[in-house]
């Protein structure tokens, strides 16, 4: 699989990149063969539930909005659980990133800043350790869900926690068999800015909580949030997976 992002147009960068962010789960999708969304090799981190060694949105003492990049750069380096640590280049853009691997393990994380000085977002793509209702206990309730379908047995649900800000990723098998249940498994997440939370929500097809149940079910029916028809963000997003998939 060729990396994503490496050779993407950044006409508008922020844009794109929160939903390469969002809807990660289609560059995944590119992939040949399709991925496995349950994956063992990701990052084994549960600080989401533990807030160790910070609690969300801080992510390994890196904070969007709050950490200078050189600092962010820092951490990831000098983790002993990280690998294969690499900063694609970004043409004519004063925005950065650096993707890493999970020791002995799989490209799980990215950190990225807008404006090349301080952390905008990280993503992290997480073993599955953790479950959804222990996410619900410590963070209540998400105010919006969408969905996205990988394979047929594989959906990812992504959970905006908006106050926080964080988004996970839920893992559910499939949009007609799957559900969303306490015991849904988490294999993924998003630390971002709430200006960012912000744009996500402006920007995108959510629909409002809806509580446990099927997913069919929950997700049956007309949006509650679409994106400002002058966004063109479904050209945006038809543009950015044709690229990742060259």
């Amino acid at each position: 699989m060729k990396r994503i992002t490496t050779d993407l147009k950044v006409a508008n960068m922020k844009k794109r990149f929160l939903w390469l962010v969002v809807l990660a789960v289609a560059f995944l999708a590119a992939c040949s063969p399709p991925p496995k969304l349950r994956d063992e090799s990701f990052l084994k981190d549960t600080s989401i539930l533990t807030g160790e060694p910070c609690s969300a949105p801080c992510w390994r003492n890196i904070t969007p909005g709050e950490t200078s990049w050189n600092g962010a750069l820092t951490i990831v380096e000098d983790s002993l659980d990280f690998a294969n640590i690499e900063q694609p280049s970004i043409p004519d853009s004063s925005a950065r990133l650096v993707d890493f691997n999970a020791k002995d393990g799989s490209r799980c994380c990215r950190v990225y800043s807008q404006d090349g000085r301080t952390v905008t977002s990280v993503l992290t793509l997480l073993a599955p350790d953790m479950i959804f209702g222990d996410i619900i206990e410590k963070y209540g309730e998400p105010a919006y869900f969408t969905v996205e379908t990988v394979t047929d047995d594989q959906a990812l649900v992504s959970a905006l926690f908006t106050d926080v800000p964080l988004i996970t990723y839920v893992f559910s098998a499939g949009l007609v068999e799957g559900e969303i249940a306490p015991s849904s498994e988490i294999v993924g997440a998003i630390y971002l800015t709430k200006e960012d939370m912000d744009s996500v929500i402006v920007g995108s097809q959510l629909y409002e909580w809806r509580g446990y149940g099927k997913l069919s079910e929950l997700a049956d029916g007309e949006f509650d949030v679409t994106p400002f028809p002058e966004a063109n963000l479904e050209e945006d997003i038809e543009a950015i997976i044709e690229e990742a998939g060259s």
